[in-house]
């Protein structure tokens, strides 16, 4: 018979002679939540919105000088704002001549902000990847529905519309 030699007290910290760790595989659920993760990640790299802007409102009703906002001056520009009680960011499009149109930035699949893809010129949702045209319509579901429009007037100088 042999005898063994006592054990010796281990210290609780890993040291240099100390066997790496083996980690564990992953569980399908953990792998699952790693590519949402890395696939909104991408997503809500491509489709953010530039610096949203607090704008007065009034029972809903929005007024703004044009002057006030270089972004609308010139066909194609957007301004996300979000006027004073609104839960969710409105993007104004500036289209050809005087054309103007105002979109709440919710998703209308879940309730998602969706972000501004400035290269691919959309609204992209960062939950499931609904992408909207800039005319508010669903380009890619899963979303069925467009963005909501609210109707906007201008008279060159201002603005108008309401979230009410």
């Amino acid at each position: 018979m042999t005898q063994r030699e006592p054990a010796k007290p281990r210290d609780p910290s890993p040291g240099c002679d100390d066997p790496p760790a083996v980690a564990r595989p992953w569980t399908r659920r953990e792998a699952i939540g790693a590519g949402v993760g890395a696939i909104s990640l991408a997503v809500v790299g491509c489709a953010r919105l530039p610096p949203v802007r607090e704008v007065p409102s009034q029972d809903g009703a929005v007024s703004l000088a044009l002057a006030d906002y270089p972004e609308l001056q010139r066909p194609g520009g957007v301004l996300p704002v979000k006027p004073a009680g609104a839960k969710k960011p409105v993007m104004i499009v500036r289209g050809e001549g005087e054309q103007f149109s105002a979109f709440s930035l919710k998703c209308s699949h879940l309730g998602c902000t969706v972000g501004w893809n400035a290269e691919a010129r959309s609204f992209d949702c960062p939950c499931h990847g609904s992408r909207y045209k800039i005319d508010g319509t669903v380009q890619k579901g899963p979303a069925k529905r467009p963005l909501t429009a609210y109707p906007v007037t201008s008279d060159g100088a201002t603005l108008r519309f309401s979230i009410a």
